[in-house]
């Protein structure tokens, strides 16, 4: 009786962390946010890489959309 509860432990062990590694099914989602950033020159925005700034995954995507505005001081 008692190798017989180990057993059932072990699997239940074996079936939980296996579950806790296999990936969710997750819904994608649109997002849109707005960074105002002020910032000196050497600040190059433009040539960032923003899918690894984000860490997205190769099915997601972005669409980057970045302004200079005049400020009067």
């Amino acid at each position: 009786m008692m190798r017989l509860r180990i057993d059932i432990m072990h699997d239940i062990m074996q079936y939980t962390s296996h579950e806790i590694h296999m990936p969710a099914l997750y819904t994608k989602r649109l997002m849109r946010v707005t960074l105002d950033v002020m910032c000196y020159e050497d600040l190059d925005l433009e040539t960032l890489d923003w899918r690894e700034v984000l860490n997205l995954n190769s099915d997601e995507d972005i669409n980057i959309n970045i302004e200079e505005y005049d400020i009067d001081w």
